[in-house]
C-alpha cells in the first residue's frame, strides 16, 4: 500500500490567516474563527494546515466516507468587513505510532527522512503520526486520488517511505 503526507499547497501559504487560532488552543463543538483582513482578498482553500487542520464542509464529506472514526469540530470563518461566513471544520484524525526504526529526529524535532512501518500502519486510511513534535498527517492512496479526481484546492501530496 501506499501512503503520501498531505500538506497545504506551500504556493497558497498566506491565502486564508485566522485570528487567534493556534496548534495548542482548545477547540469545542461549535468555534467561531474571524479571518485576517490586511487588504487582499483572501483564498478559502479547501485544506489549511497551518496553524491547525481545518478542512472545507465538501471535502469534510469525503474525508468521513474513508474513515467513519475521525473527529471534526465546527469552525465559521467569518470575515468581519463582508459578513462572509464560511463552514470549515477543525480535523482531528487519530494517532498512530507508526515511525521505523530507520526514521532519525534531529535535535529540532524533524524528521530525515520520515520512514513509516509497515506492519505499525496496518491499512489505516488517515491519522497523525504520533511521537513526535510537528503535526504530520499521512493517507492512504485511496483517498489521495479520490481527493484529487474532486478538484479540491491547496492539497500537496508527498510520497511517504515504508519499511
Amino acid at each position: 500500500m501506499y501512503y503520501f503526507r498531505l500538506q497545504q499547497d506551500k504556493r497558497f501559504l498566506d491565502g486564508l490567516r485566522l485570528e487567534q487560532v493556534s496548534r495548542d488552543m482548545e477547540i469545542d463543538e461549535r468555534n467561531i474563527v474571524f479571518v485576517k483582513e490586511d487588504g487582499e482578498q483572501p483564498v478559502y482553500l479547501d485544506f489549511i494546515d497551518h496553524p491547525r487542520w481545518l478542512v472545507s464542509d465538501r471535502m469534510k464529506g469525503l474525508l468521513e466516507k474513508y474513515d467513519r472514526f475521525l473527529r471534526f469540530y465546527s469552525a465559521v470563518l467569518t470575515e468581519r468587513s463582508t459578513q462572509r461566513q464560511d463552514i470549515y471544520w477543525f480535523m482531528e484524525p487519530d494517532e498512530t505510532d507508526c515511525l521505523s526504526e530507520r526514521t532519525q529526529v534531529e535535535a529540532s524535532g524533524a524528521l530525515r527522512p520520515l520512514v513509516l512501518a509497515e506492519t505499525k500502519v496496518r491499512r489505516e486510511r488517515i491519522f497523525r503520526v504520533a511521537g513526535v513534535k510537528e503535526d504530520i498527517l499521512i493517507i492512504r492512496l485511496d483517498v489521495a486520488e479520490s481527493l484529487q479526481r474532486r478538484g479540491f484546492t491547496g492539497l500537496h501530496f508527498t510520497p511517504v517511505e515504508l519499511a
